[in-house]
């Protein structure tokens, strides 16, 4: 017959899948506790599978009873073990004590099979060709079954849990019920084989376990690791499948956008959407880094990442949120700090100016004075001083009016350092005291980057063109609404305009704009201009640090 060669062969078919299945878990996978687990239990159904296969040739009773022994460290512990890997693959702790009970059961039962000659609890007759079951082995086969049945349905919560494919689910739970059921079936002697025919169900099992490993990429062992890194670092990580299922989220996504691993790419849409940031699952995000800001105040930069294979398909995507809060309250209090330490320099100077004056009008108004003395005593005696002639005066007066002469100079010089020039100012001085002056229409400023001396010498650039693109808005924009960006850069200042007026589909440039444009050009930066009817009015400005370049006509966009 060919059963008794077909049954040797699914023997050695389950335990080379399981070894295999062991072996490169081991081996090649990341090492976590759930891979373990998982190598464990095909470990378990390899010293489950080997003594069956000494079963086929003639032995006495004891040899029997020794293989069934050996067999049963397997079978005993399968439950348990299988149970362990479906909370650990569910993220689910598993507490030593828990564990130890779980086990203790099972190590219990086992030790009862040992002693069964004192007590027959296990076996009621173990004979060479017929063995009777007794109510322990009843209770060990319930318990395992509860234990894989236990594990089966966190496994397939699991699955809905993260919107796994149909094809997974249909591999990885046949490939747990299959061999309960063959053992099932063989305990209630439904099936008369003679022999068990779990063992050789555990090679569709492995096959299956094998075809989900690493054809639907079942246990992703790179998240499985990266799981415990994520949750340990105060970023936020979201990673999403090529369906838009969010596979992953670690805490600090749930705690800032209330996001939930298993939900569609469309919650998180909704949720960015408030901030006015369009997300899609095949596009990146344009500009790459954008700020929200969430109902607690908190700012948030978002960066996106995606993934896709040689034909362009996208396989998966990735945010990375991080906290920004406490770098631009760091920037701000550095941008403030920056202008406390300007004001204090002017103080200083104006101070060293005032005493500069004090000192200059002082001596100068004395020298004069003594000269004039001299000068009246020398004609109140009617004869020059110490005997001199009139020369001797007019020497004298000549003097008091080149004093006179180079301390109005003085004067001037200091009065003139006194003038604030805008230009030796810095750039968001000017800005934020234009933007407040206008009083019709809110004009919003908003500044990014860090602002300092190294800029100051085109404040005065950026506050004419500010002041220009002003007035213009208000003669001709028809707005209800200004906004305005100042950006600072390593190779220098940007400045973006921006309206909500009527815009215009042709634009003329008037005194204005050619204002700004001969002033832009003069400090050899760039001008863009654009509107369009109905879509308001936007100029941008870029300033380098070191200016002067020549400016090209192709430089110009309107």
């Amino acid at each position: 017959m060919i059963i008794p060669y077909l049954l040797p062969v699914t023997y050695l078919s389950a335990i080379g899948f399981c070894l295999y299945t062991a072996v490169w878990l081991m081996v090649r996978a990341d090492k976590n506790p759930t891979t373990r687990a998982l190598a464990v239990c095909q470990a378990l159904v390899i010293l489950w599978c080997i003594p069956q296969l000494f079963l086929f040739f003639p032995m006495t009773r004891e040899g029997k009873f020794q293989l069934y022994c050996i067999s049963y460290i397997g079978i005993s512990l399968i439950g348990p073990a299988w149970l362990t890997f479906s909370l650990l693959y569910c993220r689910r702790r598993v507490d030593t004590g828990w564990k130890c009970l779980l086990f203790g059961i099972s190590a219990a039962d086992y030790g009862i099979l040992l002693t069964n000659d004192f007590h027959q609890l296990f076996y009621q007759s173990f004979e060479r060709e017929l063995v009777c079951y007794g109510p322990v082995f009843y209770f060990h086969m319930v318990y395992t079954y509860v234990c894989i049945l236990t594990g089966m349905v966190l496994v397939a919560l699991e699955f809905g849990k993260k919107r796994v494919s149909v094809k997974l689910a249909a591999l990885i739970l046949p490939a747990a019920a299959i061999p309960l059921g063959f053992n099932f079936l063989y305990i209630l002697g439904v099936v008369k084989s003679g022999f068990d025919l779990t063992p050789p169900a555990f090679a569709i099992s492995s096959f299956l376990l094998l075809l989900a490993v690493f054809r639907y990429d079942f246990l992703d062992t790179n998240v499985l690791t990266f799981e415990h890194i994520f949750e340990s670092i105060a970023e936020g990580v979201l990673i999403y499948n090529r369906r838009g299922v969010i596979t992953y989220c670690n805490q600090a996504v749930e705690g800032w956008l209330g996001i939930r691993m298993g939900e569609g790419f469309s919650t998180l849409q909704e949720r960015l959407s408030r901030d006015g940031i369009p997300v899609e699952p095949d596009q990146e995000l344009n500009p790459e880094n954008l700020i929200l800001t969430l109902d607690q105040g908190e700012k948030i930069r978002l960066r996106q990442y995606i993934y896709r294979n040689k034909k362009g398909m996208v396989m998966a995507g990735a945010f990375l949120f991080t906290d920004v809060g406490e770098y631009y309250q760091l920037l701000r209090q550095n941008r403030e700090l920056a202008v406390s330490r300007q004001r204090l320099a002017i103080e200083q100077e104006q101070n060293r100016i005032a005493q500069e004056v004090h000192d200059t009008a002082g001596h100068t108004l004395t020298m004069i004075r003594s000269l004039l003395k001299l000068i009246g005593i020398g004609l109140e005696e009617g004869q020059g001083i110490g005997g001199g002639s009139e020369e001797r005066l007019r020497e004298y007066a000549e003097q008091a009016q080149s004093l006179a002469a180079e301390g109005i100079r003085q004067l001037r010089q200091a009065i003139k350092n006194m003038r604030r020039d805008p230009g030796e100012e810095l750039v968001t001085q000017g800005v934020c005291q234009l933007a407040s002056s206008v009083k019709e229409i809110p004009v919003a400023v908003e500044i990014q980057g860090e602002d300092g001396p190294e800029y100051s010498h085109l404040s005065r650039v950026i506050y004419e063109c500010l002041r220009e693109g002003i007035t213009n808005c208000l003669k001709y924009a028809e707005a209800s609404r200004m906004d305005v960006i100042v950006k600072f850069e390593r190779e220098g200042v940007s400045l973006f305009l921006f309206d909500d007026g009527k815009g215009c589909a042709d634009i003329r440039e008037s005194d204005g704009i050619r204002g700004i444009r001969h002033r832009v050009d003069q400090a050899g930066g760039r001008l863009r201009i654009l509107s369009a009817e109905g879509e308001g009015f936007q100029i941008y400005v870029n300033l380098p640090l070191e200016g002067g370049r020549e400016v090209h006509d192709s430089d110009h966009y309107c």
